[in-house]
């Protein structure tokens, strides 16, 4: 039996043993180990010129199949540095790191083997800080040959949104590596000869962090390494859109292209929104001249109420003695004569001073044919004197003869003159004025018409 079943238990273990590693093999290279502090108390602040004990275990601890091959090696990508790549032992459980980047700078880290399997990425960058000593500490090259570069300047990158890197100097072909915290993974691509951009469609998780690090043929790390933050739809399928290679030349062209457009568009928005308003702006301007001009036509025409007629009021007619002397106004004669012979009918008179406190005069008187009425003034009275002959209005007016007497105007320095009703002229010469009352006040006017019927 003992014979019998040792066959049969090294069966058993072959067999075990077998599908173990068929499992391992079976399972993706990234996916081989993990990598963790042996001390849990280190956080993401790391002082310079520390060592770090390093512990690496089995991708599938259940399992404990699987711990990647030896030797181990710490990738540390600054973020716009030159990322280094350092042994740090055999022994999966005796590997140690020191810290030799300078204060201030943010790392990205991850441990692989020397089979290129990487145990993946912690969930937030490293900040290095001061130490005791900073002895350790290995300074980034001043002018460096070999660079990397990004089309991204916003240090954001959305879903599916194309990422364009830029190789400069190295000795192709390039090997790409794409990291993002957080991440199991990380994504190799290479570049062959005869190339020196690449476009990555980015298909990383959303709110994260993501790197790139460019290694040339001899295994040297280009400078400049570039982050960006993601964001965006957690659908990454990204449907007919294929991370390529390309020429940085062609790719320079192809962003400048769509950034003219991208102008254009700009521009024609901005003329969409502009022009309506300074069309809007000019018809407000051409009305608000229109409505200033028409304003000011109206203020310059004649107020309607002045062309309304009114109502004539019969008043005595009063004559100041000594008012009105022959000549001007300024004379000192005290002769004032007032004769009118009417063979036809009655007139109106109306005299107005020539301003305030000037003489009035108003009525209206008739006389027959064969009457002359003469008023003189006392020969002691002067202008100015107080003495009032008043003529009461004759109301017998009667047809036309009413109509065309409607008022006369005398000047305050005009004479009172001799007048028919034939229209002749006084006896000194002057021209009795006649002139409809709704004129307004004239002075030396023809008449508007005479009456040819009362002749």
């Amino acid at each position: 039996m003992a014979l019998l079943g040792l066959p049969l238990f090294l069966f058993v273990a072959l067999f075990a043993v077998a599908a173990r590693a068929q499992d391992a093999a079976a399972r993706p290279a990234s996916r081989q180990f993990q990598w963790k502090w042996k001390n849990d108390g280190i956080g993401f602040s790391l002082a310079t010129c520390t060592q770090l004990g390093v512990e690496v275990k089995s991708w599938d601890v259940t399992k404990n199949d699987t711990h990647g091959i030896a030797p181990y090696y710490m990738m540390a990508f600054p973020v716009g540095g030159t990322p280094v790549t350092k042994y740090i032992g055999n022994s999966d459980t005796a590997l140690v790191w020191e810290v030799s980047h300078a204060p201030g700078t943010k790392l990205l880290l991850t441990v692989v083997d020397s089979t290129g399997s990487f145990g993946g990425v912690p969930p937030r960058l490293f900040d290095v800080i001061a130490g005791v000593s900073t002895s350790c500490v290995v300074p980034e090259p001043t002018s460096p040959t070999f660079t990397i570069s990004s089309n991204i300047t916003t240090n954001r990158l959305e879903t599916c949104e194309p990422w364009g890197i830029t190789i400069k100097g190295g000795i192709p072909p390039y090997n790409l590596s794409i990291a993002a915290v957080n991440s199991p993974v990380i994504t190799n691509v290479t570049i062959p000869s005869g190339f020196d951009a690449f476009t990555y469609i980015n298909r990383a998780e959303p709110n994260g962090q993501m790197i790139i690090g460019v290694a040339d043929f001899t295994g040297n790390w280009a400078s400049g390494v570039p982050l960006v933050s993601t964001y965006g739809s957690e659908s990454v399928d990204c449907v007919g859109l294929v991370s390529s290679n390309g020429v940085a030349s062609q790719l320079a062209k192809e962003a400048e292209d769509r950034k003219k457009a991208k102008g254009k568009k700009h521009t024609a928005i901005v003329a969409g929104v502009t022009v309506p308003l300074v069309i809007l702006l000019l018809a407000a301007i051409g009305v608000g001249v229109w409505w200033y001009r028409r304003k000011k036509q109206l203020e310059k025409e004649p107020n309607p109420q002045d062309l309304e007629p009114y109502a004539y009021k019969d008043e005595p007619l009063q004559l100041p003695q000594g008012m009105y002397a022959n000549g001007t106004g300024n004379s000192g004669q005290s002769k004032t004569a007032l004769s009118m012979q009417d063979s036809t009918g009655p007139l109106s008179y109306t005299t107005h001073g020539g301003g305030p406190g000037s003489p009035s005069i108003h009525g209206s008187f008739a006389a027959p044919s064969s009457t002359a009425y003469t008023s003189y003034d006392s020969p002691h009275e002067t202008r100015g004197g107080s003495s009032i002959v008043t003529f009461q209005p004759n109301r017998n007016l009667s047809g036309k003869a009413a109509e065309a007497a409607q008022s006369v105007v005398l000047a305050p320095d005009s004479e009172y003159a001799h007048a028919s009703g034939s229209g002749q002229q006084a006896a000194n010469g002057d021209e009795i004025v006649i002139q409809h009352r709704d004129g307004g006040t004239v002075r030396e006017l023809p008449p508007p018409y005479a009456d040819r019927s009362l002749g």
